[in-house]
C-alpha cells in the first residue's frame, strides 16, 4: 500500500471519526493521513475543523494557512481561515478569508451567507465603538 493510499485510509477513518463527533481521535487520524501526505490540502483543512471544534485555534490557524499555501486556488481554505478568525473573535480578519473565499468560489451559499453575517456583525460592532 502506497503513502497515498495510506493517507486516503486515515482520511477515511478520520471522517467516521469526525461523524461521531469523535475530535480528537478525528484529529489524531487526519496528522496521521499528512504524514503520508503532507501536500494534501484537503487533510489540513479537515485537520484544521476537527481542531476547532476541540478549541484548539492556534494549531487550527496554522492549518488553515498551510492549506491556504498548498491550495491557493481552492475556497476551503480560506473558508477554515476565516471560521478560526471568527473563533479567535477577530471578525474583520474572518470577513476578509470569508471575502476572498467568496471571490473564488462565488456560487457557494454558505461562504455567501458567513459574509453577510459576518459584514452584519462587523457594522454592529462598529458602531459600538465610541469615536474619537
Amino acid at each position: 500500500m502506497g503513502s497515498e493510499d495510506l493517507a486516503q485510509t486515515f482520511k477515511q477513518q478520520g471522517n467516521e471519526e469526525y461523524k461521531a463527533q469523535n475530535y480528537l481521535k478525528a484529529a489524531a487520524l487526519y496528522s496521521k493521513a499528512i504524514k503520508e501526505d503532507p501536500s494534501n490540502a484537503v487533510l489540513y483543512s479537515n485537520r484544521c475543523e476537527a481542531l476547532l471544534q476541540l478549541k484548539k485555534v492556534n494549531k487550527a490557524f496554522q492549518d488553515a494557512e498551510e492549506c491556504i499555501k498548498l491550495k491557493p486556488e481552492w475556497e476551503k481554505g480560506f473558508y477554515r481561515k476565516g471560521a478560526v478568525l471568527e473563533a479567535m473573535e477577530r471578525y474583520a480578519e474572518a470577513l476578509e478569508c470569508y471575502r476572498q473565499a467568496s471571490e473564488i468560489n462565488p456560487d457557494n451559499r454558505d461562504i455567501q451567507l458567513k459574509v453577510k453575517n459576518v459584514t452584519r456583525y462587523v457594522k454592529k460592532l462598529q458602531q459600538k465603538q465610541p469615536s474619537s
